[in-house]
C-alpha cells in the first residue's frame, strides 16, 4: 500500500516528516512547539525502515537535539495513504496515529502558538 510523503501530524499534534523511496521510508519526528517547550526540545528522532505489504517496519533513534536518548523499533499499520497507526513498538509511542497534512512544511511554520 502507498503512503504519501510529506508533513504528517500525530494524534498528539507532534510533527513528522516522511519520505518514501521505492519501498524504503525515511522519518523525522519531534515534539510539538508549546508555550512551555520549543520545537524538538524534549525529543527529536530519525528513523529508517521498509514498507512491507500494509505495514511499515521502522528502526528509530533520538538524536542529540532534544533531551531524550531513546531508540527502538516500531511497526505501523498503513490504514490508507494518509493515515497510519502504531500496532507494536519498543519505545514510547503507545498506540499513536498519524495523519498526512501537506506535501511540504518548513520548520518555521510548524506549530505556531
Amino acid at each position: 500500500m502507498k503512503v504519501k510523503p510529506g508533513y504528517w501530524k500525530s494524534k498528539g499534534k507532534n510533527p513528522f516528516w516522511i519520505n518514501i523511496v521505492e519501498d524504503s521510508i525515511y522519518w523525522l519526528g519531534m515534539n510539538q512547539k508549546t508555550i512551555e517547550y520549543g520545537l524538538a526540545v524534549n525529543w527529536c528522532h530519525v528513523g529508517f525502515g521498509k514498507i512491507i505489504d500494509n505495514f511499515i517496519e521502522l528502526t528509530w533513534s533520538d538524536i542529540p537535539v532534544g533531551k531524550d536518548c531513546l531508540y527502538g523499533e516500531i511497526k505501523i499499520e498503513i490504514i490508507n495513504e494518509t493515515h497510519l497507526k502504531v500496532i507494536e513498538d519498543s519505545g514510547n509511542f503507545g498506540k499513536s496515529e498519524w495523519n498526512w497534512i501537506d506535501s511540504t512544511k518548513h520548520f518555521s511554520n510548524v506549530n505556531d502558538i
